[in-house]
């Protein structure tokens, strides 16, 4: 039998790839290690406070799954001598912990907690909880009640030695029952988990950066150091030759449920079924070549060759598969998109910024063409109309005519910024406003600030031309990303 050849996915005629991976790799959860203390010479001092400290450890441990229920939580049990530390630090190193959180129950010294973290075969992420019983200083609490309230002294202490040693560290501060402080480590092994996952993507780009924005442009190695996936350069023919493949029965039906689902205007069963079949084509490269994002510039050639702009096709891959499209190469924009989508569940919409609103201290963000019918109120409100602008295709093309919904939202880019990159990280909240007739999807974003010093801030730091916006609150998550992957933030 004759071997199969292997060969580059770009070769004219490919056997086996020997350059893309052959199946998608599972993602396990983030394992997330509780190291919780308390101090061995304590416990013959006060026979009682060792049973109190351990139920108190516990109690943190299982308030913490519960903030985590897409992590697995690993607790050893309390640390106390330095022969437990040696075991807990066993039992993290073989779980592989990504997340340390350490919880002192009393006060220990350092180099205890630090021979457990040394014991691990990579240095995990360390979140310094300081926590206590109670919001309050109780003036009937005796001395065994002080110990049981000591971490501050522990937490302290081990910020000192972190900071001599040269050791990065994060902190969470909260009482021991209260939610937020369980909410704030969650949010941060969510941005763990997202860099983790952007670090192991790979974005196809079909086409390149449309030509003269240089604020989109972007160094290939600056992306893959800072912001994690591999950007790999898909030829337009490549999806040009699974467009020709593309069974008519499957365009006939995903266009037949397209036109029953929603209302239209000015378009024909013709412009539908193109710009479906485009999409199908675009969902047969991705899984081709498993990619984890895909970047296109459908102006010209792509419309030309299909007869249809890629924006339905974005849009239904989005919707359906839960799969990131940007257009016109923003790749910054397309890292944007998958955080956001990763911490709202939401899908955002890629926008470029429009015009103020001085009466509703807004701005008018106006679409571009990729977004998700869940972006509107109710689908009793969305209308499919024809492409606003035309490259070179046949027909009246396809897209999405609706206005985002009231509620929280979250914008904002990664933007090329000299050496490295800066996140811009915004919040506003999308308001009650009629849809305009604009054949493309758009929102109204009312702001904190005065608009005008808003807008004056935003083009005075120097910022792409386009936005990525998506309801829900996720301004902590980004902020924690942008810390771990090494980049300023500019926040307005």
């Amino acid at each position: 039998m004759k071997k199969r050849q292997t060969t580059s996915f770009d070769a004219e005629n490919a056997g086996q790839f020997g350059d893309v991976l052959t199946s998608r790799p599972t993602l396990r959860k983030p394992v997330v290690g509780v190291l919780g203390l308390g101090y061995f010479e304590y416990w013959r001092m006060y026979p009682a406070l060792d049973a109190m400290v351990e139920r108190d450890l516990k109690g943190a441990v299982g308030r913490l799954k519960k903030a985590l229920p897409d992590a697995e939580v690993l607790y050893p049990g309390m640390v106390d001598t330095l022969d437990r530390a040696q075991e807990a630090g066993e039992a993290f190193r073989q779980a592989n912990v990504e997340v340390l959180v350490v919880i002192a129950g009393t006060y220990l010294p350092d180099f205890i907690t630090l021979h457990t973290i040394n014991v691990c075969t990579f240095r995990p992420q360390v979140i310094l909880f300081n926590t206590q019983t109670g919001s309050d200083v109780n003036p009937k609490d005796t001395y065994i009640d002080t110990m049981r309230n000591s971490a501050l002294i522990a937490t302290t202490q081990l910020s000192g030695s972190f900071r001599k040693m040269g050791l990065e560290y994060d902190v969470v501060v909260g009482e021991i029952t209260e939610p937020e402080p369980y909410k704030e480590i969650a949010q941060q092994v969510a941005a763990l988990s997202a860099v983790r996952r952007l670090r192991n993507s790979t974005f196809g780009l079909v086409g390149h950066v449309f030509r003269g924005m240089y604020d989109l442009e972007f160094d290939r190695s600056k992306v893959k150091g800072y912001l994690g996936p591999e950007i790999m350069t898909i030829q337009a023919e490549h999806l040009i030759d699974l467009w020709k493949q593309v069974p008519a029965t499957d365009v006939q039906r995903s266009a037949k449920k397209l036109l029953k689902r929603f209302r239209s205007r000015n378009v024909t069963v013709e412009d539908v079924e193109k710009s479906v079949r485009l999409g199908l084509a675009m969902r047969a490269l991705y899984k081709k070549y498993n990619l984890d994002g895909l970047c296109f510039l459908g102006q010209h050639y792509l419309e030309k060759m299909t007869g249809a702009p890629a924006r339905m096709g974005a849009s239904l891959l989005m919707e359906e598969d839960g799969f990131p499209v940007a257009c016109e190469g923003d790749v910054g924009g397309l890292v944007m998109m998958e955080l956001m989508r990763s911490f709202t569940g939401n899908m955002p919409l890629q926008a470029e910024w429009g015009q103020f609103d001085m009466k509703n201290n807004a701005l008018f963000m106006l679409g571009h063409g990729i977004g998700v019918p869940a972006l509107a109120a109710s689908e009793k409100v969305i209308t499919l109309t024809g492409s606003p602008e035309e490259w070179g295709f046949s027909g009246g093309g396809l897209n999405y005519e609706l206005i985002m919904k009231p509620g929280v939202v979250t914008f904002g880019h990664v933007l090329n910024f000299g050496t490295s990159y800066r996140m811009l990280i915004c919040k506003g909240e999308s308001i009650d406003y009629p849809a305009l007739p604009c054949n493309e999807l758009h929102a109204m974003v009312k702001l904190e600030k005065p608009v005008n010093e808003f807008l004056t801030e935003l083009i005075s730091s120097g910022v792409a031309h386009h936005s990525i916006i998506v309801h829900g609150d996720c301004v902590r998550q980004l902020e924690q990303t942008a810390k771990q992957m090494r980049i300023e933030v500019l926040e307005l």
